[in-house]
Parts: C-alpha cells; sequence; structure tokens
C-alpha cells in the first residue's frame, strides 16, 4: 500500500538567496566554533590553576558558543534542502490551480508582519485535488479573496507545491489602467 504524503507549501530560492543564507551560516558556524574551541582550551590550560576563575565561565562560553555554531549548521543545511526543494519542484512539478477556499487573518510574525490564513484546494491534470491551509504573509497574498484561482506548481509525488501570488493591480495614471477604464 502505498503512503500518501502529507503537502508542503514551498517557497522558491534563488541561488542569491541561498548562497547569503550559505555565507552567514558558515560565519556562525566557524566564528563561533573557533571561539567554542579557544574557551575550551582555554579553560582545561587554566584548570589546575587557583584563583584563576575561568573554569565555569569558561564552560558556560564554550557551550554558548557551540549553540550559535550550530545554529549557523543549522542555516546552512535550512538553506540547502530550500533550494533543493525549490529545484525539484521546477524539474518534476506540473501546473496546477489553487482555488482560495477561505481567507482569514491570523497574527503578526515576530517582525510585526501581517499574515493571512489562505486555505486552499489544489487541482492538476493525474493529480487527485487536496486541501492545504497555510499561514502567509499579508503583502504577498492581502488581496486574494474567496473563490480566487491562482496559478501553482505541484510535484505529484512529494506533494510539494508553491502557489504564485495574484497579479498586482495596475498603479492609478498607468496606461493600462486608463485603456481598461474605456
Amino acid at each position: 500500500m502505498a503512503t500518501v504524503r502529507e503537502p508542503a507549501l514551498i517557497e522558491p530560492k534563488g541561488p542569491g538567496i541561498t548562497a547569503l543564507e550559505c555565507t552567514v551560516g558558515a560565519l556562525l558556524l566557524l566564528g563561533a566554533g573557533g571561539f567554542c574551541v579557544y574557551a575550551v582550551v582555554r579553560t582545561v590550560a587554566e584548570s589546575g590553576e587557583t584563583g584563576a576563575g575561568w573554569g565555569w565561565a569558561g564552560m558556560g562560553v564554550a557551550l554558548a558558543a557551540a549553540f550559535v555554531a550550530w545554529i549557523g549548521l543549522g542555516t546552512i543545511i535550512g538553506a540547502r534542502d530550500e533550494r533543493r526543494a525549490t529545484l525539484r519542484l521546477a524539474a518534476q512539478g506540473v501546473e496546477a490551480t489553487a482555488l482560495v477556499l477561505a481567507v482569514a487573518s491570523t497574527s503578526p510574525t515576530n517582525d510585526y508582519r501581517n499574515r493571512v490564513r489562505l486555505t486552499l484546494r489544489l487541482n492538476s491534470p493525474g493529480l487527485e485535488p487536496f486541501e492545504y491551509a497555510a499561514k502567509v504573509l499579508k503583502d504577498a497574498f492581502g488581496g486574494v479573496t474567496q473563490g480566487t484561482v491562482l496559478p501553482a506548481r505541484v510535484n505529484a509525488v512529494t506533494r510539494e507545491f508553491t502557489v504564485e501570488p495574484p497579479p498586482a493591480p495596475p498603479a492609478p495614471g498607468h496606461k493600462d489602467a486608463e485603456d481598461a477604464g474605456r
């Protein structure tokens, strides 16, 4: 019996963003990792001296540096995984449509960017339609309403997909906006 994978919304990542995330991750990993090694070596070297006072502080500093290095490693791994998913979706995905079933406001992100909760039904030839609900940034999807049909791309094997935000309306006074009014 074949198992059905849970659908996953992929935010496409370009090579530039991936390179930037990997660079930041490498700086964290190497900088904090090197400092962790320094703190451990200094703590061990001064452990026999009386009155040095570095013992517990050195262990705490080493653990904090190791944690930051771990975050750097996680940043590198996460960025590479997201880029691989983007490339896999581009290569193996098929065109689909995403019907917006519901739109609801939700709590803002940690940096106070507003989000909306979209409930979508994705449909593609040769693929069983499925529903998915996700919180997305209001900046990209704030103009959608119930019943809006958005272009999507779905990988039938992994059920990973991406949804294109709706096109922005033409600016007032723009030539296309004036032609549409005639």
